[in-house]
């Protein structure tokens, strides 16, 4: 599943940063409904982060538990490597900008601070480094709060903490709106996704208890109920006002169980396929991370011209070929790296 959201999440930025040409209309309107189809792929990195850490923690041995490591795990393994691109992003824009007379940043101390202390979202300034990059303060908050969550789901119970999860995140998205909030994830809080997270928690938590409960979500019900979700959401936001301050968790929910299913049929009927899409999402984080400052400082300018829709698709699995590489080769110094300051931090 991260494999195939990647993909998503890089068709959607490359997309929208090409020129496709109109003509042949057809194409230009299958490639446009593809933009829109995967767009929503980087939410289902919210459930499966919090499926991921509880189900480390669920099938870990408790009497060696220490959330110190714990927390020192996520800083060498999630933040170390983000404030390093944070870095590289702005190398390359002030690069891009003296190759290339499109490219128009100006360095900025406030925005690479912003950056690097995970506040980015609230000094819009500081979008054009790196927009994909909206992503990390909120799972920074939701990492945050995961030990808080992880006692409410031993304590209470999944209903509890659903309710919990549900209450805060529209109780915020609500107070947000009458703020002047209108749904631009570029902006946005944590609390805005901790559903999302906290039903990956639940998942985790029932898969642990009985790994054939889950089966149910396996199924061409299941993947019909997903579209049907999406739909909704679509219809939610384009219709309803401010439906898309309140849509994201239909949207979460219909692409997770679309891309389960996908997956497993990916996983099944074309083994060859899903080895290719679980190298893809061993490396999916950092090429999250240095995808978009590589396109539009680096390698997108010469490339951004209008063009025939067939040759920008072909240019895009072109371009995610060459990033999966390009974080094939750094990724093993900068796990070797995250691994010393991690080995140091436990010895201590």
């Amino acid at each position: 599943m991260k494999g195939i959201a990647i993909i998503g999440v890089f068709f959607l930025h490359w997309l929208a940063y090409m020129k496709p040409s109109t003509s042949p209309e057809p194409v230009y309107s299958v490639v446009k409904i593809f933009q829109f189809a995967v767009g929503p792929f980087v939410q289902v990195f919210f459930i499966l982060s919090g499926f991921g850490l509880t189900i480390t923690y669920l099938q870990h041995d408790k009497v060696d538990w220490s959330w110190q490591k714990w927390i020192w795990r996520r800083v060498t393994k999630i933040v170390v490597p983000y404030e390093m691109v944070v870095i590289l992003s702005f190398l390359l824009g002030m690069l891009g900008s003296y190759l290339y007379e499109t490219v128009q940043v100006r360095f900025s101390w406030s925005s690479l601070l912003a950056f690097l202390t995970f506040t980015q979202n609230f000094y819009p300034p500081s979008w054009i480094w790196n927009p994909p990059l909206w992503f990390m303060p909120v799972i920074i908050g939701l990492y945050a709060c995961f030990p808080i969550l992880l006692g409410i789901l031993r304590k209470s119970g999944t209903w509890a903490l659903l309710f919990v999860s549900l209450t805060v995140t529209y109780g915020t998205l609500a107070i947000a709106s009458l703020a002047g909030y209108t749904g631009g994830h570029n902006n946005d809080l944590f609390t805005f996704w901790l559903f999302q997270f906290v039903l990956g928690m639940v998942l985790a938590y029932e898969r642990w208890r009985n790994p054939q409960r889950l089966r149910i979500l396996v199924s061409s019900r299941a993947f019909a109920f997903g579209i049907g979700l999406v739909m909704c959401s679509w219809a939610l936001r384009t219709y309803v006002p401010l439906g898309k301050v309140f849509n994201d968790s239909l949207t979460s929910i219909g692409v997770f169980l679309v891309l389960l299913n996908a997956g497993w049929v990916i996983r099944a009927r074309i083994p060859a396929v899903g080895k290719s899409l679980n190298a893809l999402s061993g490396k999916s984080y950092l090429m999250y991370l240095i995808h978009f400052p590589v396109m539009v400082f680096l390698v997108g300018p010469p490339l951004r011209v209008t063009m025939n829709p067939i040759i920008v698709v072909v240019l895009g699995v072109v371009y995610i070929s060459f990033i999966f590489f390009l974080c094939n080769f750094i990724s093993r110094p900068v796990n070797k790296f995250t691994s010393l300051l991690y080995g140091y931090a436990a010895a201590d």
